[in-house]
């Protein structure tokens, strides 16, 4: 046991990210405000860890705080104490946001407002493995560059932070004014030693301050329907004058409720689509040319598309896939946006850091009339685009490339129907076959179009993403983790365009 009086604006916990986890708990005045799962070695002298995981209790400066460990003497006396978040930098992507430390899952909560892009997500600060299940924060002003700021909800009796999602307060309810920032999101009881016992159910918390502190309300505005029933998302619908909720409920249904208040709810709709699975939106897509369709979406990126009264999603049943490969997962779309802009977690393991978990490049949604059906495209947001400048550029069979930084980079390659490749990137194998379509970067394949005219290889740190015929496909490959930058060369058996871009 640890007690002390608050001093400083952090205490900073010290990870040692491959020992046992071992409960600990900080009270205040005798009654328990966290308790976290924290990988603790006992008999580690002077104490060896990786990082710091900081802890903001400015809220009880000046009040004694007790931390509470079985057997973990090493590991208290190496808690730190500081007015500034820990430094934990390490060669991470460029714009591609990920967490300082620790684990990283779902996007939630995305809100544009006030200039700013709110970007929350699942975090475990405490470990990079999933557990401890927080709400981390970033704000950006460009999409592209990410802050950190401080971890916005934490666990506690009810249960753990599941996903969810925000909307600006437009409409004045709650008894709150119209600049709230409202969010909501799954309280996952039974999840936490703490909540043993209780169940699922979706909350609302608000934001009086920008976003910056998050106050949870009670009591939940929908109780537990089912066993996991999880991730709210959540807008207006104009025609029928009321808000609408799209929730996760059970093997492959979701439910679709309405609400005029934001507290009360009425289910509307059970609906059960073809392998779909929990992280449900449901937005109203533009399609290039004139119109729109209403797209149900959900965590694989398996996506619906039909029409939607406010009440009830009728879809054709057909089930239309998104991603080529099965590491973008659990996309959310913005808030607040003109276009609309969604962003997906990356499933990948970044081998040799501190974090794990990394988000996508934010995309636009379009649907393209392709002969009688209707495909998805995503391409990157505008910022992205203006961002870029061509450092080489020539119509060759052959393009070596050296980077003088670590940067993010674009490859573009156009053809006449033709683009066939081998190259080697910063020590990873890629190649394409145009005739069969498949991509494979070290060892991993993925069908990107038969016969295409353009690719785009996006290269940040450990991430590539690509894409073809300008995002109506699109993959994402976790590269082989490196620091060391290398000569990149492409070389194809027929004549390409091929242009590098840097983003700046």
């Amino acid at each position: 046991m640890k007690s002390f009086f608050v001093e400083k604006k952090y205490i900073l916990f010290p990870v040692m990210m491959d020992a046992t986890c071992r409960t600990v708990t900080v009270c205040s005045e005798s009654k328990k405000i966290f308790e976290f799962d924290i990988p603790v070695e006992n008999g580690n002298s002077p104490y060896q860890f990786q990082y710091y995981a900081p802890l903001n209790v400015e809220k009880w400066k000046g009040r004694e705080i007790t931390i509470e460990v079985e057997d973990a003497q090493d590991f208290l006396e190496a808690i730190g104490f500081s007015d500034d978040r820990a430094d934990t930098v390490q060669h991470k992507p460029q714009i591609h946001f990920s967490p300082e430390s620790g684990w990283m899952n779902d996007p939630n909560g995305l809100i544009y407002t006030n200039g700013l892009y709110h970007l929350f997500f699942q975090h475990n600060p405490f470990q990079n493995q999933w557990g401890n299940l927080c709400w981390g924060h970033a704000v950006s002003k460009d999409l592209l560059h990410w802050e950190q700021l401080d971890t916005a909800m934490f666990p506690d009796e009810n249960g753990s932070m599941f996903s969810g999602c925000g909307i600006v307060n437009e409409r004045s309810l709650l008894e709150l004014p119209d600049s709230a920032l409202l969010f909501f999101y799954t309280m996952a009881g039974g999840k936490t030693k703490w909540s043993e016992g209780k169940k699922f159910t979706q909350n609302l918390a608000y934001s009086l301050d920008g976003g910056n502190t998050l106050k949870k309300m009670n009591p939940p505005v929908i109780e537990h329907i089912a066993d996991e029933n999880r991730d709210p998302k959540v807008y207006w619908h104009e025609k029928s004058q009321a808000y609408y909720m799209v929730l996760f409920l059970e093997g492959n249904q979701f439910g679709i409720f309405r609400s005029e208040n934001l507290q009360s709810w009425e289910c509307t709709q059970t609906i059960e689509l073809d392998k779909a699975w929990e992280c449900p939106d449901l937005r109203e897509i533009p399609v290039e040319g004139g119109g729109s369709k209403w797209v149900f979406w959900s965590a694989d990126g398996f996506y619906f598309l039909g029409e939607f009264d406010g009440f009830q999603f009728v879809t054709d049943g057909i089930r239309r896939e998104a991603y080529q490969t099965a590491v973008p997962y659990a996309a959310q779309t913005f808030f607040g946006t003109e276009d609309v802009i969604t962003v997906s977690w990356l499933r990948t393991q970044n081998k040799g850091r501190y974090y794990k978990g990394v988000m996508g490049l934010p995309r636009k949604l379009t649907l393209v009339q392709m002969g009688e059906d209707l495909r998805l495209r995503m391409m990157p947001v505008e910022s992205f685009l203006n961002a870029r400048k061509p450092v080489c550029m020539d119509n060759t069979c052959e393009l070596k490339y050296k980077p003088e930084d670590f940067k993010a980079v674009q490859i573009q390659l156009l053809g006449a129907g033709t683009i066939s490749y081998v190259a080697d990137i910063n020590g990873n194998e890629i190649s394409f076959d145009a005739e069969t379509g498949s991509l494979t970067v070290n060892g991993n394949q993925a069908f990107m179009g038969n016969n295409i005219h353009e690719m785009s290889i996006l290269i940040d740190a450990e991430i590539c993403e690509v894409t073809t015929e300008n995002g109506l496909y699109y993959g994402v490959f976790e590269l082989k983790p490196s620091c060391d930058i290398q000569e990149w060369t492409i070389r194809s058996k027929e004549m390409l365009s091929m242009k590098v871009m840097e983003i700046s």
